[in-house]
């Protein structure tokens, strides 16, 4: 009989147990306000991960949107929000923010899922930007096309030309998503840009001067070799100094001028005789066109 009243008592004590647990559990379980504080905390520090782990669902943009926020300027700086029921398991939350000193607003969805609130909607808000130079900008040193409205997380971005190697110039964004943002970016040629432009072409002409059995197209090299020769074997080319790169002031065309190169043209004469023939150029140029790619300076020699 004790050993029975022992083994009542204990299932009884398992049971309260058991019971206390589940209440701990149930009470425990984020709300709508949790999960709204949840997501307006992780934006307020940037933390992309934690946005992520609140959502329903993961759009595609999510991974380049993510990248731009990393390299935001800066994020919520305070916020609070409020509530609106729309149906049982869907809730919207309004948050006043304020975001680089100024006042915005961040609205988004919750829903609820198996128990959990989660956000519906990771943004609304998108930047569409346009750029005096070029077909794309750097945001949060993120590459997106121009004339394009780009889905981002609420922060403060720098909209900036691309290539950042050789276009200046930029422009600071509030991105909430109570209106879109629209901005131009007044892009202007970096001091680095000739050098980096004279390299490209070097490396083209360097392309120029392999041996060949005839001068080079869009090379700026004329070899007047038909003068002493009926015909031409072969010519080799010797750069002793590439033509000088100036940039036009609008960055769309190019001047290469001053040039030196030898060529040595080797044929047969009209007597027959096998002759090889040395020619100079003291003024060798090229000229061309420009323009900005995605995150490339493309020049193209006329």
């Amino acid at each position: 009989m004790r050993r029975s009243a022992v083994i009542g008592i204990a299932a009884g004590a398992a049971a309260v147990i058991a019971v206390g647990v589940t209440w701990w559990l149930v009470a425990q379980a984020p709300n709508a306000e949790d999960t709204a504080e949840a997501y307006l905390r992780a934006l307020s520090e940037g933390d992309a991960d934690a946005v992520t782990a609140l959502l329903r669902e993961v759009p595609a943009e999510l991974p380049r949107a993510a990248e731009a926020f990393a390299g935001a300027d800066s994020y919520l700086d305070d916020y609070t929000f409020t509530l609106t029921e729309q149906t049982p398991d869907l809730v919207a939350v309004r948050a006043e923010v304020e975001l680089g000193g100024e006042e915005a607003v961040v609205r988004f969805l919750l829903g609820e899922e198996g128990g959990r609130w989660l956000v519906t909607d990771v943004y609304a808000a998108s930047l569409e930007a346009t750029t005096t130079l070029g077909d794309a900008v750097l945001v949060g040193g993120v590459l997106v096309p121009v004339a394009t409205a780009v889905p981002l997380l609420p922060a403060v971005y720098t909209v900036a030309p691309a290539p950042a190697e050789v276009l200046d110039g930029g422009v600071r964004v509030v991105v909430a998503n109570d209106v879109p943002v629209r901005v131009e970016v007044d892009a202007s040629v970096s001091p680095e840009a000739t050098a980096l432009a004279q390299a490209q072409l070097d490396s083209y002409l360097a392309g120029c001067a392999v041996a060949a059995s005839s001068a080079p197209e869009n090379c700026g090299i004329r070899v007047p070799w038909a003068v002493d020769l009926a015909s031409l074997d072969a010519i080799t080319f010797r750069i002793d100094r590439s033509p000088a790169l100036a940039l036009s002031a609008d960055a769309q065309t190019f001047d290469a001028t001053g040039g030196q190169i030898v060529a040595t043209a080797q044929g047969t004469t009209r007597e027959g005789a096998a002759r090889t023939f040395t020619y100079r150029a003291d003024d060798w140029a090229v000229r061309g066109s420009v323009r900005f790619a995605g995150d490339e300076m493309i020049l193209a020699v006329r």
